[in-house]
């Protein structure tokens, strides 16, 4: 069972899910946020399309990428400290990342085009190792423009929770309280 100040730092990351999940437009409905521990996790804020999805715009995806910093995010605001609990996030961040550049030709800098770095085995799920078809430099290329596309959505929601800090204090507090917030608790706590 974690401590006081695992709780604390575990209910202000998963407010700053929340948060960003509420304020930002076209982002996936949130259903619920925990602070009670689940496997590894230390707590979860879990959100749900309003219908199935085969498409994604740049933006969604984008705002994806900041809701996933969002945890991280906020425990640079109020503590002035970073944990590792958002370790999972900034690889899921990273992957989605990677995706936009390399597959679905979403880098300004770098144009429509993909570039194959590993293809996913059908079966198991993961990338097998295969030689990339581009040069040095546009590996250098892709790593810039994770690394810029990735700051700039941190960026984006350490500005965004820190021009409503008061709701991201409201979100936490609740949060150590009751351990759950359904969507309608959250509705009360931010209004519409």
């Amino acid at each position: 069972m974690p401590g006081d100040e695992e709780r604390k730092i575990t209910a202000y990351h998963e407010a700053g899910h929340t948060l960003a999940s509420w304020l930002l437009p076209g982002a996936d409905p949130l259903q619920k946020v925990t602070i009670i521990p689940r496997g590894l996790s230390l707590g979860a804020t879990e959100q749900a399309p309003a219908e199935d999805r085969y498409t994604y715009t740049e933006n969604y995806l984008l705002q994806r990428v900041a809701i996933l910093l969002s945890g991280r995010a906020a425990e640079k605001i109020v503590f002035r400290d970073i944990s590792n609990g958002a370790s999972d996030d900034l690889k899921k961040a990273t992957q989605l990342v990677r995706r936009l550049v390399t597959h679905w030709g979403m880098s300004e800098r770098l144009g429509p085009v993909t570039f194959s770095w590993g293809e996913e085995h059908p079966f198991l799920g993961k990338e097998m190792c295969m030689p990339r078809d581009f040069s040095e430099e546009t590996a250098r290329i892709i790593d810039e423009e994770i690394q810029r596309i990735i700051k700039e959505q941190e960026e984006k929601a350490e500005k965004l929770l820190g021009e409503r800090r008061a709701d991201l204090e409201k979100i936490a507090v609740e949060l150590l309280k009751h351990e759950t917030l359904e969507k309608e608790d959250i509705r009360k706590i931010l209004g519409q």
